[in-house]
């Protein structure tokens, strides 16, 4: 900084030397012309220079040094030329006067009014643009907090704002003009930020008022940073021309109309009509007329600046090409909120959240999208205001194969290609692309998963990611498990407000189940609503009934014929230039036909114009290629159906369509082969004749295709699965029950050949072996693999569907060996159990394993995975419902764990009893069902009969919902939970200190409307009181709920703080928790010194904030250093003043 402010007189200097020697020397002047002007009155050094113009280079410097002497460096930097000089200079040289004149806001400011001028007052004159940038921010931040309470949306006439976004916009706008400042030259002029202060701090009633406000310093700062922009690329160098002239007077009218535009709005706002104010700010119409002329006085600086020509450097380049964007950064919040990952270690961490390959999606897409097609949707207006706007959600909606996902991919390109340019900026974006035909892509952990993957990683720090992300990441590895839907919803909040702007875009919503895309769009939806920072969201999909109720108020573009038309001509044009000399006898007339035909018939169809042209493409003649032009299917339906009814192997078809339908998973080469090769006669498995991969890549032309990047087979387009499924019933209904058995026969087959080696380090030998693909019983078979695996699901999955299954039923009675308490299960089963606990891949993949041992009692897998429908009259034949399970859970408890509803009912009917006290972790089966988060199952309990206040591991059932499972808490309250019930071993003493502890403003309110002590005294804890558990927290809403409903702020009752005001200091709400307590709460300070904490574990805060807070306290003198140090406070921490 301090090497460029002393550079800077230098080079302007220099500049303005090498101008005025040129001028001499193109203009020859010696004397002063007859029509010369008079020399003006000022200064001496300025009359030196508005005098008769030197002729040698000794009198040129000497002019030129009497333009420095009035240019003078302070401490803070460099003044304006002009800042000292009462009037502009006149002379004979009048242009080379204007060009000197760097302060273009002055030359605004002079040409307004006197009311105006009064209004902003006088200028500072101290104080530079970095610290003019943070006495901005400050007021913004400050007026934002007199509405923190106020719901984040805001009706204005017709539309809805998040209103806070344009807090966000000012800050936003404030940094990136303090940011060129600092870069390139300095800030500019005083006096516009001396009346955006004035206007920033005006009185507010309301709080529409106070968002006019911010709407137009928003509008009013983009302005600013476009002229500076400008002034820094065109008029920052030597040239002094016509072009730059007319940019100077453009700008200088842009300046004078923003300052009055901001003396406006005052004036409004003071009239009561701040609220139509902000209305003419968002939509136009009347009161208007200034923000319209403001457009008008836009473009023309934007034409005289195009005038000027193009920035030469690289960095003006940059500049330019983020005119519209105030620069976005994590700097100020890196250190505190990132993570250092070591090397390596990042990717393991990424692919451990989610291993998707959204890359090779987008790659797919990229590749099968013609060029230069989508790019109507680019500017659609719509789609730009969706840009343009503060946080919101675009819907693109479109009929089955419309091309949805090729849009979709080329919103995704445009981000990425932006988010290249703007590398320095940290913005967050991720992609996500569903899929009918594959399973894992249309389930809601994996989506959202997949956005934190992409989100956790920060483009400026490749080595580092968001704390709590990698927080969440450790304890689920530790744990063996994925992150849970209700930690990537929270984990995507934290994200999102790290990020001053994200974008999320996902395609095919439409190919999700629909509890998946209801659950998507709320989360989705919540995210734009209370999201900190900018949330874009982008959705493709189709017009379906329950997503239009999610998505019906957003922004819509809806995908119709002609928008496609032009796209697919592009297409077809292309395909045909292609073909090339294998066309060489199709005339150009024809070719032309083939491209309006398929056009016009496509009706929007992007996948229906790709079917005709691949049957188009073989033809060879005129005759024939016209011919099919005379027969085209009219539909997509009907295409399909006319491929389907030529293959001549629909037996091969079939099979690989029912399995690639159903697969949990993608299927390779490996699986697929083997698996359209298994028969099933109820009895054994036989196997038919082998099959190559391109001999089912030809039998299955266009319906089911091996994926180029992946491996994997699939239907190349949704609407193929849907085909299958709308017509052909007949075969497809039986599709899910035919490959649940054949799966099962596979593990039969397996365990019944196979015999497990007695040790897993044999066991592991035993799978590092090449495989037998011609053998399907082979255990390590790919096939073999996926059977183990997802078995139960695909049963699971018959169950749900209420589906008769009489001969899945039978396999696996056969599978699972006798029912009975005295019997004991199969040999095969009870292999495929111990097989289960030697993989840990497979244990922890789904979790199960310990619960369903001892594995010689089936009884104790089918309550775990629910079989019981498919086992109806069999399963519990002659049952114990007493018995438990090696983790001391009985048949109630293990349904409670997982979550099967009917099943609960069905054995509390038979005689389970939900109070039972069991040797488990949880104790109960309620306890259970609250510790794994099942809402409904707890409710069915509750509705049962079961005790709300039974304890389990040391804590109360409402405390452990407090804590886990917040939707529980007031059905446990209204079904007699007490509020006040005491923890004997848990980290909290009751549920108001869970509530306090955790931030649960909401909860701890609903506690004490039914009776929760905020006084509460039974029982131990690590505070002293709920206040302290409050303060140590930094939960200040919670502190001052506490505090108006009677807690005892000065309350010493022992605790490792012993006082509420120790708590605070040691604590995470640092100086803001201190202060409302001793000036709003009435803490007395000197408690400190009568009552000295028992300090036994690391600080809550860190050194910084401790910092603030004690010197907070010393200041005002509440307490002395001695006191301080005496309660165990470090003196290294202490402010460095005072040590």
């Amino acid at each position: 900084m301090g090497g460029s402010v002393q550079a800077e007189p230098v080079n302007r200097r220099s500049r303005f030397k090498a101008y005025l020697k040129r001028k001499l020397k193109e203009n020859d002047i010696t004397q002063d012309s007859p029509g010369s002007l008079p020399k003006a009155e000022g200064s001496p050094a300025r009359s030196a220079v508005s005098s008769n113009p030197p002729a040698t280079s000794e009198e040129t410097d000497a002019a030129i040094n009497a333009v420095d002497a009035t240019t003078s460096t302070t401490s803070t930097g460099v003044t304006g030329a002009n800042a000292s000089i009462d009037k502009p200079v006149k002379s004979r040289t009048d242009v080379i006067e204007e060009c000197a004149e760097s302060d273009l806001w002055s030359r605004a400011y002079r040409k307004l009014d006197e009311k105006t001028k009064t209004w902003i007052g006088d200028a500072p004159k101290n104080g530079n643009g970095e610290e003019r940038t943070h006495d901005l921010i400050k007021i913004v931040r400050k007026r934002e907090e007199e509405y923190k309470d106020r719901t984040p949306k805001l009706r204005v006439g017709d539309q809805e704002i998040m209103w806070r976004d344009y807090a966000n916009r000012v800050v936003a706008w404030v940094t990136a003009i303090g940011d060129i400042s600092i870069s390139f030259a300095p800030a500019p002029s005083s006096v516009v930020w001396s009346a955006l202060k004035v206007l920033l701090n005006a009185n507010v009633s309301q709080c529409e008022d106070l968002v006019a406000i911010f709407g137009c310093a928003e509008k009013v700062l983009r302005l600013i940073r476009h002229g500076k922009v400008y002034e820094e690329v065109y008029l920052s160098g030597d040239s002094c021309n016509a072009a730059t002239q007319n940019l100077q007077d453009a700008l200088v009218d842009l300046y004078k109309s923003l300052m009055e535009l901001l003396a406006h709005a005052f004036t409004r706002l003071n009239e009561g009509q701040g609220k139509q104010f902000l209305r003419a700010l968002i939509s136009g119409g009347e009161g208007a007329k200034l923000v319209s002329a403001l457009a008008e006085q836009e473009r023309n600086v934007s034409m005289a600046a195009q005038a000027c020509g193009a920035g030469a450097s690289q960095e003006h380049q940059n500049l330019l090409q983020n005119l519209d964007e105030p620069l976005r950064s994590v700097e100020v919040t890196v250190k505190k909120l990132l993570e250092k990952i070591e090397d390596g270690t990042l990717e393991q961490v990424l692919d451990y959240i989610s291993t998707i390959p959204i890359g090779e999606h987008q790659q797919e897409k990229c590749e099968a999208r013609t060029p230069a097609t989508c790019e109507w949707l680019l500017n659609h207006s719509k789609f730009l205001e969706w840009e343009g706007s503060s946080s919101s959600i675009l819907w693109l909606q479109g009929n089955v194969g419309a091309g949805k996902s090729f849009l979709s991919s080329k919103v995704i390109d445009h981000h990425l290609v932006t988010r290249q340019q703007k590398a320095e900026h940290d913005e967050g974006f991720a992609y996500f692309y569903c899929s009918r035909s594959d399973p894992v892509r249309r389930e809601t952990k994996h989506i959202l998963r997949s956005y934190i993957s992409q989100l956790a990683r920060v483009p400026k720090y490749p080595t580092m990611m968001e704390k709590n992300i990698y927080t969440l990441y450790l304890k689920a590895k530790k744990e063996k498990r994925g992150f849970s839907i209700d930690e990537c919803e929270t984990a995507l909040i934290e994200l999102v407000n790290f990020y001053p702007r994200t974008t999320l875009i996902l395609d095919a919503l439409d190919e999700c189940e629909m509890d998946t895309r209801e659950t998507i769009a709320r989360i989705l939806g919540n995210l734009v609503d209370k999201g900190e920072g900018t949330v874009k969201v982008f959705i493709a999909s189709r017009k379906e009934a329950d997503i239009e109720e999610y998505l019906g108020s957003q922004k819509l573009v809806e995908i119709s014929a002609a928008d496609n038309k032009d796209d697919i001509e592009k297409y077809v044009e292309q395909e045909v230039a292609k073909v090339g000399s294998v066309w060489s006898s199709v005339s150009a007339e024809v070719k032309e036909q083939v491209k309006k035909t398929i056009a016009e018939k496509s009706d929007g169809m992007f996948r229906w114009a790709y079917l005709q042209w691949e049957q188009l493409k073989k033809l060879r003649t005129n005759k024939s290629i016209r011919e099919r032009l005379g027969r085209l299917p009219e539909s997509l339906t009907q295409a399909y159906d006319e491929i389907y009814s030529k293959n001549e192997e629909k037996d091969v078809l079939q099979r690989a369509v029912k399995w690639v339908l159903c697969a949990r998973e993608p299927l390779t080469s490996k699986v697929l082969l083997m698996a359209i090769r298994l028969e099933s006669n109820l009895q054994s498995l036989t196997l038919s004749d082998p099959i190559g991969e391109s001999t089912l890549e030809s039998i299955c032309s266009h319906l089911i295709v091996l994926d180029s990047q992946l491996r994997v087979w699939k239907f190349p387009h949704a609407s193929v699965a849907e085909y299958f499924e709308n017509q052909h019933k007949s075969w497809i209904d039986q599709a899910s029950e035919e490959v649940a058995i054949l799966l099962v026969s596979c593990l039969i087959d397996c365990y019944s050949e196979w015999t497990l080696p007695e040790y897993y380090t044999e066991i592991e030998e035993f799978f590092q072996m090449t495989p037998d693909l011609d053998n399907h019983s082979d255990p390590r078979h790919p096939l073999q693999e996926y059977a183990r695996k997802y078995w139960v699901q695909h049963a699971q999955n018959i169950q749900n569907q209420c589906q008769e299954a009489a001969g899945l039923s039978e396999v696996l009675k056969c599978f699972l060996g006798p029912p009975g308490f005295q019997k004991s299960s199969s040999q095969q089963y009870q292999a495929w159990c111990r097989h289960m606990s030697s993989r840990d891949d497979l244990v922890y993949s789904h979790g199960y394993y310990w619960d369903v041992q001892p594995s010689k009692s089936s009884i104790f897998g089918i309550c775990v995975f629910g079989l019981h429908k498919l086992l109806k009259g069999w399963w519990d034949e002659d049952i114990d419902v007493s018995q438990v399970n090696n983790t001391k859970l009985d048949l109630l408890a293990i349904a409670v764990k997982y979550g099967h509803d009917d099943l609960c009912s069905e054995l509390i009917d038979r005689g389970s009893d939900i109070n039972k006290r069991l040797d488990s972790v949880w104790e109960s089966a309620f306890m259970e069902a609250i510790d794994m988060k099942h809402t409904e199952t707890a409710r069915l309990l509750l509705n049962r009969g079961v005790d709300p206040n039974i304890l389990g591991n040391g804590q109360s059932p409402l405390c452990l919902a407090v804590d886990f499972a917040e939707d529980l808490v007031e059905p446990l309250l209204e079904a007699g939970a007490d509020p006040n019930m005491t923890c004997s071993d848990c980290m909290f003493r009751c549920a108001l200190e869970a509530a306090a502890s955790r931030d649960k403003l909401n909860l701890a309110k609903l506690l004490i409307k039914y009776g929760a002590d905020v006084n509460l005294t039974a029982g131990t804890s690590f505070y002293c009181s709920l206040l302290a558990s409050a303060a140590l927290h930094g939960s200040l809403k919670c502190a001052r709920l506490f505090v108006e409903n009677g807690a005892d702020v000065n309350a010493h009752r022992g605790g490792n703080y012993d006082s509420v005001l120790a708590a605070a200091i040691f604590g995470r709400g640092g100086v803001e928790m201190v202060k409302y307590l001793i000036e709003e709460a009435g803490a007395d300070p000197t408690i400190l010194s009568s009552n000295t904490p028992r300090l036994t574990r690391n600080y809550a805060r860190g050194r910084t904030e401790r910092r603030k807070a004690v010197e907070y306290l010393i200041k005002r003198g509440h307490v002395e250093e001695s006191v301080l140090l005496d309660i165990g406070f470090p003196s290294s921490d202490l402010p460095v003043a005072e040590r």
